[in-house]
């Protein structure tokens, strides 16, 4: 039968039943095309053939009765159908052409429990003549995964009334068991989050003790979706309790003044006192009986800056941050006798570093530990994370997670960089690391790319290239021309990390090791690619040597040429920012050679003016830009500013800079302020 007579017949003899069309070849080429809509890329997938339907030809099944009240379920179903159209539960036209069968722990689900992460793999199978595709998992996170991936692929190729579906075949798990975020604005992109398989969300908690002695801890007010929302789309929410030396003055030491330890920092506790526990149990069984809340996360004290914690007789004998682990362990143990199950997540610090292999003997095996330390976790620096102590944790079967930044950190910043990335997420599978807690500040939106390349490579680190996930992305984006984008990501991502990585500028914010003008003039400058106890990576931690610099100064030059191409506004005021990053750290670096004692020797001055205009021009670009940029930031919650700061310490670091210059009898003027339009 002709193509043309089958159409006829079916719009003649039954008007009311949909009619499916044949299934029709897929080329590799397309199929590949068709691929990079999807987000994270599944472990395996294949298309060869699709067929193109009606939309109301289409049903959304669930094999057997679906789990009663099950929200992750229902989220399922409830996509699917919003997706063609109708609401959910819906029932497609009589007669329905095509199936879309969802099934929980079915035989054919059988397949997948030998997979890591099994309880969020799942499986999407065609039938043999191309009249349905069948989704299969153990549990209903990962039913939903399936439904989103398959949401992916037909988005596309949708029109007014037809699907075009492809008969794919998948088969997909996580590397990693749980991959999500803490703080920021998290709980007000769930949705966002849930759709990438993002699969956790922390919020630190309200907690303390009242005038009565009764301690308390609930969400603290306009996190509430998080239990409300959150759970739908399978991202479980954890509350926090803040750092323990952090609490103290919530009405804990009023109500119980024995457990104020004697010396040490100020508002630290005695862990030897039993009332610690006692307060622990009371919190983290208070949150955990919140809708929704399965676990609690307690974070170890962070920073007692030298001053140490008790001295008094009981807690001298024992390792501080032993004695606090084993309190957390206690007072979770007497919130389950109360409460049932709890899963505990146990947060390290740099207070605990020298620690922390004491501290996991301590913690037993079904608590998971988050690697947290402000030094060594919040850094862009292209350097391995992960101390040998933790991978080898990890591989002798001890859950533990990450808790890194995800953009530059401390400032509002741009940073598109799948390759910073993919290094970190890469470093985290290969040393078995269980989960990612990722931080991005101020909001989620700053960070948008970089968060859905952690999402792409906690889930499968080992799919894309960087330069691959920049062409998916500006595929999904429906960017005119995705190679383009890509070399311009390719670029741009490269520089940015060599200088975020480099702590640029935000170090100069720091006391240690000291900004830069002052150490030019004092001829204290570093050497290029210096680190400073692993930890002080300013202002040349990240460029290994002065071709590498003059390479980044190349490449953001043609990052700023290809947004300008592109005519991207946001890829471009970016590029002028990164632009003028480099080129302020290119000038940096010669005026290193040509400063000496604060003086510049006769035959150099021209040269040397020539470097400290490039420097204050550089920084002057980003004063200008940085709140342009700021400004096509989706700011849900209408709250800007965040580069308030970051061009505060630019200002400062130019008016430094010219008295450095001025000092060696060479006069510079700040370049006036300019609008890049």
């Amino acid at each position: 039968m002709s193509r043309l007579v089958r159409v006829l017949a079916c719009f003649l003899t039954v008007l009311s039943v949909p009619c499916a069309g044949a299934p029709e070849s897929v080329s590799a080429d397309a199929a590949r095309q068709w691929v990079r809509f999807t987000v994270p890329l599944p472990k395996e997938i294949a298309i060869s053939r699709a067929v193109t339907v009606p939309r109301a030809a289409v049903s959304v099944e669930f094999e057997g009765a679906p789990p009663a009240g099950d929200l992750v379920v229902a989220e399922a179903l409830s996509g699917l159908h919003s997706l063609l159209g109708r609401q959910a539960g819906a029932p497609a036209a009589a007669g329905a052409s095509f199936r879309i069968v969802l099934a929980l722990g079915r035989q054919a689900s059988d397949s997948l429990k030998s997979l890591p992460n099994a309880d969020q793999a799942y499986s999407i199978t065609p039938s043999d003549n191309g009249d349905a595709l069948r989704l299969d998992a153990l549990s209903p996170a990962g039913l939903l995964y399936a439904a989103r991936t398959l949401e992916q692929l037909i988005r596309p190729k949708m029109s007014a009334g037809t699907a075009r579906i492809p008969l794919v075949t998948v088969r997909d798990w996580p590397d990693m068991d749980a991959r999500g975020l803490w703080g920021a604005d998290c709980f007000a992109h769930l949705r966002w989050m849930g759709d990438r398989k993002l699969n956790i969300a922390e919020q630190i908690s309200d907690v303390g003790v009242d005038d009565q002695g009764k301690p308390y801890a609930r969400i603290k007010s306009g996190r509430e979706p998080m239990i409300t929302e959150g759970p739908r789309y399978a991202i479980e929410p954890v509350p926090v309790v803040l750092h323990l030396e952090q609490v103290g003055g919530k009405g804990v030491l009023k109500a119980h003044p024995e457990l104020r330890a004697q010396g040490g920092q100020e508002n630290n506790f005695c862990y030897s006192k039993p009332a610690i526990v006692d307060v622990l149990a009371e919190w983290i069984g208070e949150l955990a009986s919140l809708p929704h809340v399965n676990g609690v996360d307690v974070w170890m004290t962070e920073n007692l800056h030298g001053q140490g914690g008790c001295r008094c007789a009981d807690c001298a004998k024992t390792d501080r941050g032993v004695l606090e682990a084993r309190a957390i362990i206690a007072g979770w143990r007497k919130a389950e006798e109360k409460h049932g199950p709890i899963t505990l997540w146990v947060l390290t610090s740099e207070e605990t570093e020298s620690s922390n292999q004491l501290i996991f003997k301590e913690i037993p095996p079904e608590v998971r530990v988050w690697y947290y330390h402000s030094l060594l976790t919040y850094t862009s620096g292209q350097s391995p994370m992960l101390r040998p102590y933790l991978g080898d944790s990890a591989k002798a079967g001890r859950w533990i997670g990450v808790v890194p930044n995800l953009v530059p950190i401390h400032f509002a910043a741009p940073f598109t960089s799948p390759q910073f990335i993919h290094y970190r997420m890469n470093e985290f599978v290969d040393k078995s690391m269980s989960g990612l807690l990722g931080y991005i500040t101020p909001r989620l939106p700053y960070g948008f790319f970089n968060l859905e390349a952690a999402a792409e490579y906690s889930w499968n680190a080992k799919g894309r290239t960087p330069r691959e996930f920049a062409v998916s992305y500006a595929v999904r984006q429906g960017f005119r021309d995705p190679e383009k984008y890509a070399d311009w990501v390719e670029a741009i991502g490269t520089v940015a990390w060599h200088v975020y990585g480099s702590d640029w500028p935000f170090g100069e914010q720091r006391n240690v090791p000291g900004k830069v003008a002052g150490r030019l003039k004092n001829g204290a400058l570093p050497e290029l690619g210096y680190v400073l106890w692993d930890a002080y990576r300013s202002p040349f931690g990240d460029i290994k040597s002065e071709d590498q610099l003059e390479r980044d100064v190349e490449m953001a030059a043609r990052a700023v040429r290809l947004a300008r191409e592109m005519g991207l506004r946001e890829q471009w005021l970016e590029s002028l920012i990164v632009q003028g990053y480099i080129d302020s750290l290119k000038a940096l670096w010669e005026l290193k050679g040509l400063v000496r004692d604060g003086r510049v020797a006769e035959r150099d001055r021209e040269q040397a003016e020539r470097y400290f205009r490039m420097y204050v021009r550089g920084l002057s670009t980003t004063v200008d830009v940085l709140p342009l940029w700021e400004a096509l930031v989706p700011k849900p919650d209408g709250i800007g500013g965040f580069t308030d700061r970051p061009v505060e310490i630019a200002r400062g670091a130019i008016a430094e800079m010219i008295a450095v210059a001025d000092s060696a009898g060479i006069r510079i003027s700040p370049p006036a302020a300019k609008t890049a339009r």
